[in-house]
């Protein structure tokens, strides 16, 4: 489905019916990665699943910004589109950081918040750094090419953890990174890349919801990163998963299920503690 706003032509599926949740993927990838998760998933949940800008078939002009502002913008007009009040939320990697934005900048949407391999922004002596890498990466995609670019992306040691599905898998993951698009991937990275993003830890002390920040064991970084967000906010839960990397929810998709499922039930309650490890 489309929605088409001034800039944008927003291209998102809804699967299933009952609670909302919006689920928002990571870098490189587009709604499509969350479908394996959503058929681990018991009834009673509508899948509410956009393209983010720069991806997918999500279609903007060149000079429209890949921003979380801009993004931001896009989930409410279509949680309004939909007659969606509020939501459970969950995001992975840039998706997370951008559900943190969203969670710190729009808290009365959120019913709850759910991170994979996220953080809240870089710290400021770090961003500069990161904002001549994205630079350089997307200044890469546009001079080799898309093809070029994905077995890049993929081979870093970051998605090694993906191996573990076998070459099956990982031909599904390329072919799936392919439907993307030169331009697109190369605003997302301007726009949207930790180095440019404002860091929002000081935002998340009061949410009034359930988090949960989950990091696979192996994800050294960002499994200090969700023990971070766990402390900052007053409501939060820090979940590692065990034997997984950075992309938690293909790499165990069962085991993320599971997570996923007790966090939605805690935020039924409430209920929430500071850390826990699972299988």
């Amino acid at each position: 489905m489309i929605l088409e706003r001034e800039d944008v032509k927003l291209s998102y599926f809804v699967a299933g019916d009952g609670v909302p949740v919006t689920l928002l993927h990571g870098f490189t990838q587009s709604g499509r990665s969350w479908r394996e998760l959503i058929s681990r998933m018991p009834e009673g949940w509508k899948w509410i699943v956009p393209d983010l800008r720069g991806h997918g078939e999500t279609q903007s002009p060149h000079c429209a910004p890949c921003s979380m502002a801009a993004c931001t913008a896009d989930l409410e007009k279509l949680w309004d589109e939909l007659g969606v009040e509020r939501t459970h939320l969950v995001g992975y990697s840039m998706g997370g950081r951008l559900a943190l934005h969203v969670a710190a900048r729009r808290p009365e949407r959120i019913i709850s918040l759910l991170t994979i391999g996220a953080h809240a922004g870089l710290d400021e002596d770090a961003r500069e750094g990161r904002r001549h890498g994205d630079e350089a990466l997307a200044e890469r995609i546009e001079r080799d090419g898309l093809e070029a670019f994905v077995d890049y992306w993929g081979s870093l040691p970051l998605f090694a953890g993906l191996q573990q599905r076998g070459p099956a898998y990982l031909a599904h993951v390329r072919a799936e990174r392919l439907q993307n698009h030169v331009a697109g991937l190369a605003c997302s990275l301007r726009g949207m890349g930790a180095g440019v993003m404002d860091p929002v830890w000081d935002e998340l002390a009061h949410l009034p919801f359930p988090c949960t920040f989950v990091a696979g064991q192996l994800d050294h970084g960002y499994v200090a990163s969700a023990r971070r967000l766990a402390a900052t906010v007053s409501n939060g839960h820090a979940e590692v998963v065990l034997r997984a990397g950075h992309a938690v929810h293909q790499e165990r998709p069962d085991a993320f299920a599971r997570v996923l499922a007790n966090h939605l039930a805690a935020a039924a309650t409430g209920a929430a503690s500071s850390s826990s490890t699972a299988d």
